[in-house]
């Protein structure tokens, strides 16, 4: 494990005072104050474009981020190219129902909202079960700095890389469902680009400039807190929003599927989301694809297999076929849909998330949504979870009956947090390599993940039978300094042979303060991992020890740096 020395902020690195000559040669006529949220919320200082510099949030104060931030190597930029891992303007169904390992991707918002950030929403289907938007007509969305009166929305800040071509629409990624914006700037450093932005029928968003340039994209924006969930409402199918009919063959289709699933018109709306819901997050995920016996819909739905992007589909389709107004929303790294309850469209998770994610520039502070409304399976695998796993993979038990990968269930508390007897404990949280909390190198016999003691609930002891992971770290130089990045590399092996495409957490190890995750980042083909990391406004002034560790993946198992 490497020891390394925090400067933070850049200016108030730990030296030996100068000679009092050189003092008197140099009087100090200014001293760096450490930013701080609470005061730039109370004196309402504003940035470029009249960004606030701060916002209020259920976690507290978060700081802006720099609009003016010169754009790094790592970021990726949003284009107007169809990506091929995202769909475009229309999603295709598939067949391949395996659970993803590693998943790509971004996080543009704070606080952060993954793994739902929304990117590509669909409204309507059909003959083909091609997944559309119903009006494709993009409209100018205003920019108005006004929240709602009511107090009921919550604030965002999105900070996003866009390749902007002249007089064309490029797709951005939007927080959630009638989410609107406050405040923008888009420009290159200190330079201001001019734009416009516009959305389609099914919440699209867009940007548009007169200018082709790589630009930084920063917005305040505002959101019903409810849109994330939260008790659904209770509207008569009078109330809801029209539904245009679908395709003869796909209705009949759905019919089938409603019939099995137990829902229709006499129904009320909210009664049949509540069966939809039970109906597929019962979904599992499968290394057999469903039989290809009638079409794909029908193969997906009856079958029950499948994972997030199979059951947001199947859920629309049939949802849409009663009336009920229900949207597909993808990313790169999950899909879910939107329903609209007669008063606003709401996110429903549906689950069926992949196992970790890799989003080597987000460190943000989790959102907190509403609570769920709907029961989950056990053994579910939600996109909080997704999440949770990407900030902090969880530690292992010290005893025979850890769990197997994945087995922690919603709702249980995770491992390490505060009350939690299977986690980390005493000074360091996970200590030096003779005890650390998150495996060592010679562990065996258990697979390193929660205890029963952490769950409340015993899992069966599931043997690691993968050879232990080895992970180097190498740091250019020993000194850091918040809001910039600093550059690390390293390799993971495991008996002698490197594991390609695996995720390595790096974690700030201090006796003093709880652990902090900076980030993420993923080996190459070669086991090799190199990128570029921004320390968090929120990590003290102190002396740290630099961690890097891996979950692994079928053929390495758990590791970490000594």
């Amino acid at each position: 494990m490497r020891r390394w020395l925090l400067a933070i902020p850049a200016m108030l690195s730990v030296a030996a005072a100068p000679p009092a000559g050189a003092q008197r040669r140099a009087a100090v006529l200014h001293e760096r104050i450490a930013p701080d949220a609470r005061e730039d919320i109370a004196l309402s200082v504003s940035l470029d474009g009249d960004l606030p510099a701060a916002i209020d949030t259920p976690r507290g104060p978060v700081s802006a981020p720099d609009p003016a931030r010169p754009i790094g190597s790592g970021e990726s930029p949003y284009n107007n190219k169809p990506r091929s891992d995202v769909p475009d303007g229309s999603f295709h169904p598939d067949r391949d129902t395996r659970r993803p390992d590693v998943l790509p991707y971004d996080d543009p918002f704070v606080p952060s909202t993954a793994p739902f950030k929304r990117l590509s929403a669909f409204d309507t289907v059909d003959a083909s079960y091609t997944l559309l938007v119903r009006d494709a007509h993009a409209l100018p969305m205003a920019v108005s700095p006004y929240p709602a009166p009511d107090g009921s929305d919550e604030q965002f800040y999105a900070d996003m890389v866009v390749d902007l071509v002249s007089g064309q629409k490029v797709r951005i990624p939007s927080v959630g469902p009638g989410a609107r914006v406050l405040r923008a700037r888009a420009g290159v450093g200190t330079q201001d680009v001019k734009f416009s932005l516009s959305r389609d029928g099914a919440e699209n968003w867009f940007i548009e400039s007169e200018t082709s340039t790589r630009a930084r994209v920063v917005m305040e924006l505002s959101i019903p807190r409810a849109a994330f969930g939260g008790d659904f409402g209770t509207p008569s199918w009078a109330e809801l929003l029209p539904v245009a009919p679908l395709p003869p063959s796909v209705q009949r289709s759905a019919a089938e599927v409603s019939a099995r699933i137990g829902v229709s018109r006499r129904l009320s709306p909210r009664e049949n989301v509540t069966k939809l819901v039970t109906y597929f997050r019962g979904f599992t995920e499968s290394e057999d694809p469903p039989a290809s016996s009638r079409d794909i819909y029908l193969d997906l739905a009856l079958s029950r297999k499948g994972v997030c992007r199979h059951r947001a589909f199947a859920f629309m389709v049939t949802s849409l076929s009663l009336g009920i107004p229900t949207r597909v929303v993808v990313n790169e790294a999950h899909a879910w849909v939107e329903v609209n309850d007669g008063r606003l469209w709401r996110r429903i998770d549906l689950g069926g998330a992949g196992r970790t994610l890799h989003d080597p520039l987000s460190t943000n502070v989790p959102y907190d949504p509403p609570p769920d409304p709907f029961a989950w399976p056990q053994g579910s695998t939600r996109g909080d979870d997704l999440a949770d796993r990407a900030r902090r993979p969880p530690p292992p038990s010290s005893g025979a009956d850890a769990g197997a990968p994945g087995s922690q269930a919603p709702g249980d508390p995770t491992p390490g947090d505060p009350g939690d007897p299977g986690g980390s404990s005493g000074s360091s949280g996970f200590g030096s390599s003779g005890s650390s909390g998150f495996g060592s190198s010679g562990s065996s016999g258990s697979s390193g993940f929660g205890s029963s003691g952490s769950t409340g609930r015993p899992h069966k002891a599931t043997p690691d039978e993968r050879p232990p992971s080895t992970i180097t770290v190498n740091l250019t130089g020993s000194e850091a300094h918040r809001g910039a990045p600093f550059k690390i590399r390293g390799q993971v092996v495991a008996e002698g042979e490197p594991c390609g495409h695996v995720t390595v957490e790096i974690v700030l190890k201090s006796r003093q303060r709880n652990d902090a995750t900076i980030g993420t980042l993923a080996t190459d083909e070669r086991g090799n991992y190199d990128g570029a990391l921004v320390l968090p406004s929120s990590v003290p002034l102190g002396d740290y020890d630099l961690q890097a560790r891996t979950l692994g993946d079928g053929r390495c198992g758990i590791g970490y740096s000594k």
